[in-house]
């Protein structure tokens, strides 16, 4: 029997040179076919149910839900060699996250199930950092950090399921607590190992991908749910306008940049994604209510406008991130007119679908306007320096010699580590 291959170990894909640019592999996408279901469970479950109780079980659920998506993709932006061993174990989380999301619906009667296919996804996750950590030694320190977190978390949504309602529910949240956390805490162990620049945005991109074709099935469901023509394919053509609006606007730059940033802006865009595919989810759901029910009935004048709110409030994060101030000024103010029709939506039930649609139009409008790119253009070049500046200092706090950036390079300090700690996430 041959030996494997040292290529087919875990090995640190911090760094990697231009011929080697990483992209998604099939079997990412493959991971992420499962996702799609598990999101569509959700939809539906928001769906079932627009009242706040129902709202917040929706947003509640859908943070394991991501959490497990983004483990799997941190380890392999970094580790991923797409051996045999990390097929097989990344097959064995696809079969939990299925399991996961067949219990979505039912959380209530099966919360058990929920719990323990929660817990396998991070145990395989946990599994596979303890083969990186034999294989990787540089990687050894956050590795450390993120098994005692993870394994933590683990146990205590192992433990949950001896407990019922209030109590378990009450553990998942303490669990989430760790999980989401340890990451945060990680910033000294992360120093010197930046996800790789190319893979994670494409990767959180596919994400975006997943919960806007969920919002145009939400469409097409309340189409089919609706016998009229006219007023449904109105409202249909009002709810393209918003989602077309969104991926506009998120894809017209990912700024990959900003995940190898230092200090904050790395955090912030990793977990404003988050509020970004729960606000694009919620956001086709309202659009779906909206098309099946035109006379805009409570729930749906408020979800629908609140649900826009939220994702443009999340891209003016992900732009603020990025240091792309034109852009996000528009966005916190297209989100607090959606916000202000939310509140008068109830006397004046129109606006809830006619704000959130005019909004959407003028945040594309505003990304086709050549000045505007212009001035967008001239804040990246800005952005760039800033975030030269803050590379620089944090390689001499390391103790690492910087040469003047206007003369020649100090001998034998090229490649010695690399710059920035990136955003921080499992």
């Amino acid at each position: 029997m041959s030996r494997t291959s040292k290529a087919d170990l875990p090995r640190l894909r911090v760094g990697e040179t231009a011929e080697e640019l990483r992209h998604a592999t099939w079997l990412e996408l493959l991971y992420d076919l499962v996702f799609v279901v598990a999101v569509a469970e959700l939809a539906h479950l928001l769906a079932d149910d627009l009242s706040i109780s129902g709202t917040l079980a929706f947003a509640g659920l859908f943070v394991p839900v991501w959490w497990a998506w983004t483990g799997q993709t941190f380890y392999a932006n970094r580790f991923d060699t797409d051996d045999t061993v990390h097929r097989l174990m990344s097959v064995a989380q696809l079969l939990a996250v299925a399991l996961l999301a067949s219990a979505i619906g039912h959380v209530d009667e099966r919360g058990h199930v929920f719990a323990l296919a929660y817990a396998a996804v991070r145990f395989v996750l946990v599994l596979e950092y303890v083969r990186a950590r034999r294989y990787v030694p540089a990687a050894r320190p956050l590795i450390d950090h993120y098994l005692a977190g993870f394994s933590l978390a683990v146990a205590l949504w192992v433990l949950s399921v001896a407990f019922e309602d209030t109590t378990r529910y009450t553990i998942w949240g303490i669990a989430l607590v760790v999980d989401l956390t340890t990451p945060l805490l990680s910033r000294k162990q992360q120093a010197g190992l930046p996800p790789q620049s190319q893979h994670l945005p494409e990767r959180f991109g596919l994400f975006v991908v997943i919960v806007l074709g969920e919002a145009v099935a939400g469409i097409v469901k309340g189409l089919v749910d609706n016998d009229g023509v006219l007023i449904p394919l109105a409202i249909a053509a009002a709810g393209i306008v918003v989602v077309v609006a969104i991926w506009w606007v998120y894809f017209a730059d990912l700024a990959e940049a900003v995940t190898a940033r230092t200090r904050f802006a790395g955090q912030v865009w990793v977990y404003g994604h988050l509020a970004l595919f729960i606000s694009v989810t919620a956001t086709g759901v309202g659009i779906e209510h909206a098309i099946a029910h035109p006379d805009l009935d409570r729930p749906t004048a408020w979800l629908l406008p609140l649900a826009v709110a939220g994702a443009f409030l999340s891209l003016a994060l992900l732009h603020a991130a990025s240091s792309q101030w034109v852009r996000t000024l528009p966005r916190l103010a297209g989100a607090a007119l959606c916000v202000l029709a939310a509140v008068f939506g109830g006397a004046v039930p129109v606006l809830a679908l006619l704000v959130p649609t005019v909004v959407a139009a003028v945040q594309l409008l505003l990304e086709l306007t050549p000045e505007r790119r212009a001035r967008y253009f001239q804040e990246r070049e800005e952005a760039a320096l800033e975030e030269l500046e803050e590379d620089v200092e944090e390689l001499q706090e390391r103790g690492v010699r910087v040469p003047d950036m206007g003369g020649p390079p100090v001998p034998g300090q090229a490649g010695r580590g690399q710059v920035g700690a990136g955003p921080s996430a499992s």
